[in-house]
């Protein structure tokens, strides 16, 4: 199903957004760091199809403590944001660029994003992650909606069609007939493809593991369908589904 944008302390973002920006207050509050969220306004960009802000997959967050520099609050920030899935809007962590404490939380569009990138279509990177994640949660304004949210459904699913551009091409009506389903319209693949997409969330076995380094000193974040528990020798691992997990391994204790 489509997600829902919801409000976040103030601010409209999608549910995996606003739990990975928990995940970087805890991951930052084990440094000593404090997470100020500072935007988008919400409807900043209603209608820009080149914007996730009404994708709700923006974020502008700055990390601070005591009387750090503006220079080293970012260098921790980017330096806790970015495992857990975050990707900065600039190239470096120069504090003195004006975008320097905007992020994108690509979440399922991830493997677009980087599927287009491989393939040398880096000018179509941008504007079809932007069109997949406003058509998943109802914002686009475009045309061909219907078109271009199909696409992006297929990729989803894992059905690499190309840059999401409205245009029932050779690679889309490739990756629709892999589906086997003939003659179907539409509203009927996209229910088929929701379908596929809650089929494999529901029958997907929930995973339990263990890590163990004992005498050590570790932090352990997790995102997505992965949750973690501190164990003492350890973390448990609990994953319901794809996720990222990052560990830091200090000093023996």
């Amino acid at each position: 199903m489509r997600q829902s944008l919801i409000s976040f302390r103030g601010f409209l973002l999608t549910k995996d957004t606003a739990h990975a920006i928990e995940v970087l207050e805890g991951r930052g509050a084990e440094l000593g760091w404090k997470v100020r969220l500072l935007g988008p306004a919400p409807g900043s960009q209603d209608g820009n199809p080149m914007s996730l802000i009404p994708a709700g997959r923006e974020v502008h967050m700055v990390f601070e403590q005591g009387d750090s520099s503006k220079q080293v609050s970012l260098n921790a920030l980017w330096g806790c944001a970015v495992p857990i899935g975050f990707t900065p809007k600039g190239r470096y962590p120069l504090a003195d660029e004006p975008d320097a404490n905007v992020f994108h939380y690509f979440g399922p569009w991830r493997t677009l994003h980087d599927r287009l990138l491989s393939e040398g279509r880096g000018h179509l990177t941008w504007p079809s992650v932007c069109c997949a994640a406003q058509c998943d949660v109802g914002m686009w304004r475009g045309g061909r909606e219907a078109e271009r949210l199909l696409q992006a459904q297929l990729h989803r699913i894992g059905r690499n069609c190309g840059p999401i551009d409205g245009v029932i091409g050779v690679r889309t009506a490739s990756a629709i007939q892999s589906l086997g389903l003939g003659q179907v319209t539409i509203p009927d693949l996209l229910k088929h493809l929701y379908q596929l997409e809650e089929g494999k969330r529901s029958s997907s076995p929930r995973q339990v593991g263990h890590l163990v380094l004992p005498d050590r000193q570790i932090s352990v974040t997790a995102t997505g369908g992965v949750k973690v528990a501190r164990s003492k020798q350890g973390a448990i691992l609990t994953v319901d589904g794809p996720g990222r997990v990052v560990l830091d391994i200090g000093e023996p204790v």
